[in-house]
């Protein structure tokens, strides 16, 4: 006989956190959102702020990834496309500001003016590095820039007809504060980096500054570059995917699979930690079951949700899933009673059911990590989605779920392509602008409730919160009633 539950399963629409004594330290810019995001080497990967891209078609361009990381998040490219096209996605985000380049197209002394028009054209790059090989790490001989010929007349002359010799450069430096000063000092927005012989070492561009500037908590690595996750599944053939990204540095692995109770996954995780030594996030489940088979499988952090997306159908079509505040709490519970017995602390990320900022401080104050966010983010400019008018004639996105044909994704959900069914829909969501104008200010919404409820860190969140389950007529009088709204001031 199947075990029924006498418990009820809650979403987190249905909680609220309750105002506690806000400290004069304890002010919403007093409040930090820095996260762990799964183990690392002994330690913990971190973000400045709790938001990952869900690893989606529709939500997580080259853009997107950028943005997530720019803002203190990070961007998980889908599984659902080409090895070569998620491997060329996460180089194209390694290297949009990597303070010090060492994989930037450099040219040697022979070649000619109308193969570097073409490059020009073709990559949108206008400086390049020359060496005495034409290879990067070569003695650098000069620098042309599209400032140094005419495209019209010097097609046929070589490089070293029109390039700089009378190059000013860093020599041996490693910190991107002095190569700053040193860009000053020269008026320059192009800095070679070379070795005391003159081998070019690395480059730092001014606009990478510039960026940094505007962004000082952007998460980046040792080497000062973006960070960006990507995802697999637990098929065998994807080893070969997983090996690829490795080498294409991405920062963290993700599992990609609507159940990851299975041996599947705990089959994928000890391949992959047999393997690398980068880091694996494993999921989703929604029981503390799943939890900790993931768990002693060796996972670095564990996703949450099942069913509860926008557009997910999950729990129509198969009857599974489970409401997400419960399965937080449940999950929670398990991973501090794994980390009392054990001393290990193992990050969980809350996946869907996010609608909005009260989702997800209740996500956070409820025992999760991150969040991960896939319909509030599809609407924002950096998406993959298109714009266009709707029948009404707003703007709006497309939004597609990985379970949906259009994203053509069976292996996700184990299934074939001849008995393929849906698990989730196509649709349109509201455009809102840039994610670069509005995701900060949802991370200020999340601050602000932070406060309220007497907590300055996210730890302090789990441990010091105190949450209501609300009635629905209590959560009725909690919404907008009795006036008619001429322009919300929630919508992102």
């Amino acid at each position: 006989m199947a075990r029924v539950l006498s418990t009820v399963s809650h979403s987190l629409k249905e909680y609220r956190l309750l105002p506690r004594c806000t400290r004069a330290d304890g002010t919403p810019q007093h409040v930090s959102l820095e996260t762990r995001l799964c183990r690392h080497k002994g330690d913990y990967m971190k973000l400045r702020t709790p938001f990952t891209s869900a690893a989606m078609q529709a939500v997580t361009s080259v853009e997107m990834a950028v943005a997530m990381a720019q803002l203190g998040g990070m961007g998980v490219f889908p599984v659902s496309q080409t090895i070569e096209a998620q491997c060329t996605g996460v180089d194209r985000v390694k290297r949009f500001k990597a303070g010090f380049q060492t994989d930037i197209v450099t040219l040697s002394p022979d070649r000619l003016i109308g193969d570097v028009v073409k490059m020009m054209d073709a990559n949108g790059y206008s400086t390049f590095p020359v060496t005495d090989t034409g290879l990067f790490h070569g003695k650098l001989v000069g620098i042309i820039t599209d400032k140094d010929f005419d495209v019209r007349y010097d097609r046929e002359y070589r490089v070293a007809d029109r390039m700089k010799t009378d190059i000013q450069v860093g020599v041996d430096i490693d910190d991107l504060k002095t190569a700053n000063q040193l860009m000053i000092k020269y008026g320059r927005g192009f800095l070679p980096i070379v070795s005391s012989e003159g081998t070019l070492l690395s480059v730092v561009f001014k606009k990478d500054l510039d960026k940094h500037i505007r962004h000082p908590h952007a998460t980046i690595d040792s080497g000062k570059r973006l960070r960006v996750g990507a995802a697999i599944s637990t098929h065998p053939e994807d080893r070969e995917r997983l090996q690829a990204l490795v080498e294409h540095h991405a920062d963290v692995i993700v599992i990609d699979a609507s159940d990851g109770f299975t041996e599947y996954q705990q089959e994928t995780i000890a391949w992959a930690k047999s393997h690398f030594d980068t880091p694996v996030i494993a999921g989703n489940i929604v029981t503390a079951e799943g939890f900790r088979y993931l768990a002693e499988a060796g996972a670095d952090a564990v996703k949450i949700g099942m069913g509860i997306g926008s557009g997910c159908t999950t729990q129509q079509v198969k009857g599974t899933g489970r409401g997400q505040a419960t399965a937080i709490l449940e999950v929670a519970e398990a991973r501090d009673r794994m980390a009392q017995d054990t001393g290990v602390y193992l990050p969980l990320i809350a996946d869907g059911g996010l609608r909005g900022p009260a989702d997800m401080i209740m996500a956070l104050a409820l025992g999760a990590d991150t969040l991960m966010m896939g319909n509030l983010l599809a609407r924002f400019a950096e998406s993959q989605g298109e714009v266009m008018r709707n029948v009404h004639g707003e703007l709006v996105k497309e939004y597609w779920m990985e379970g949906s044909k259009k994203a053509h994704n069976a292996r996700r959900y184990a299934q074939s392509s001849e008995l393929f069914f849906e698990e989730g829909i196509v649709g349109q969501v509201p455009y809102a602008g840039s994610v670069y104008d509005k995701l900060p200010l949802i991370a200020q919404m999340i601050k602000s409730g932070m406060a309220t409820a007497g907590c300055r860190t996210i730890d302090e969140l789990h441990r010091d919160a105190h949450v209501e389950l609300q009635s629905p007529v209590a959560l009725q009088d909690a919404g907008v009633h009795g006036i008619t709204p001429t322009q919300s001031t929630l919508e992102v």
